[in-house]
C-alpha cells in the first residue's frame, strides 16, 4: 500500500513534467518558424470550404463540413501539443461522420437530413448527430478565440485570450484534469505575432490589416454555419446529447 501511494504521485508528476517540456518545445518551434507545411492552418481555405458547405437557406452539406473541419482541425495543432488530445478527438469524429456518409449518402448528405433520419430511428445518441455535436461545440471555441485575437492589441497576452475563450465554450464539457492541462497549454502559447503568422500559413508578406480581414471573413462564414447547426439541433431538441 505504501509503495502504491508513493508511486502514483511520482508517476503523475513525471507525466506532468513531460507535458510541460513538450509544450515548451512546441512553443520554441513556433517562435523559430519551424511549423511544417503539413501542419499549416490556412484560414482562407477553411473559409472557402465552410462557405461552400452552406446548403439552401438553412442547411449545411455534411461532406463539405467534414472537409472544412479537416483543415480547421490544424488550428489546434498550431496552438501547441497541449491541445493534441482535442485534435485527435476531432479527427476521430471526422472519420466517423465520413464513414456514415460513405455508407449511406442519401441520409447523410446534409446535417438536416442526418438529424431527421437519426431522430426518426430514435438513435441520435449513438450515431452522427452526437458526433457532429462535438465538432459544433469546438467550432464555437475557435470562432470566439479568433474574435478575441482580432480585437487584441500588440501587448495583449494570447494565453489569456485563449483561456477566456476556452472557459466560455469548451471547458464545461471537459473533466477537471483536462481543464487544468488546457490551462497550462494556454499559458505556454507563442506570441501574438507568431500566432497571426501561423494562422496565415507563414505568409509574412501579408500586412496585419489583411490578416484581420481574413479572420473577419472566416468568423462571418463560420458563424453562419454554426447558427444553422444550432437551429437544426434546437428544433429537434438534441443540443444536450450526452
Amino acid at each position: 500500500m505504501c509503495e502504491k501511494s508513493f508511486f502514483l504521485p511520482s508517476f503523475f508528476f513525471f507525466l506532468f513534467k513531460s507535458f510541460i517540456l513538450m509544450l515548451k518545445q512546441t512553443k520554441n518551434e513556433m517562435t523559430e518558424g519551424t511549423v511544417t507545411e503539413e501542419s499549416e492552418f490556412d484560414i482562407d481555405l477553411v473559409t472557402e470550404l465552410f462557405e461552400k458547405s452552406l446548403f439552401g437557406d438553412n442547411d449545411v452539406s455534411l461532406p463539405l463540413y467534414i472537409d472544412a473541419y479537416r483543415q480547421i482541425n490544424k488550428f489546434f495543432s498550431l496552438l501547441n501539443k497541449g491541445f493534441s488530445f482535442v485534435e485527435k478527438d476531432l479527427l476521430e469524429k471526422e472519420k466517423i461522420l465520413h464513414e456514415l456518409h460513405v455508407a449511406d449518402p442519401a441520409h447523410y448528405d446534409t446535417v438536416n437530413s442526418m438529424v431527421s433520419w437519426e431522430c426518426r430511428l430514435g438513435a441520435p445518441f449513438e450515431k452522427g448527430s452526437r458526433t457532429l455535436l462535438r465538432l459544433h461545440r469546438a467550432l464555437l471555441f475557435i470562432v470566439d478565440f479568433l474574435k478575441n485575437l482580432k480585437d487584441s492589441r500588440e501587448e495583449d497576452q494570447i494565453s489569456m485570450l485563449c483561456q477566456a475563450s476556452y472557459d466560455g465554450t469548451l471547458s464545461k464539457y471537459h473533466s477537471w484534469i483536462v481543464r487544468k492541462l488546457v490551462g497550462v497549454a494556454a499559458h505556454l502559447l507563442a506570441s501574438r505575432d507568431c500566432m497571426l503568422n501561423a494562422i496565415i500559413s507563414g505568409r509574412s508578406s501579408r500586412h496585419e490589416y489583411e490578416v484581420m480581414q481574413a479572420i473577419t471573413r472566416f468568423i462571418s462564414i463560420a458563424e453562419q454555419v454554426f447558427y444553422r447547426l444550432q437551429k437544426i439541433y434546437e428544433d429537434k431538441n438534441i443540443l444536450n446529447l450526452p
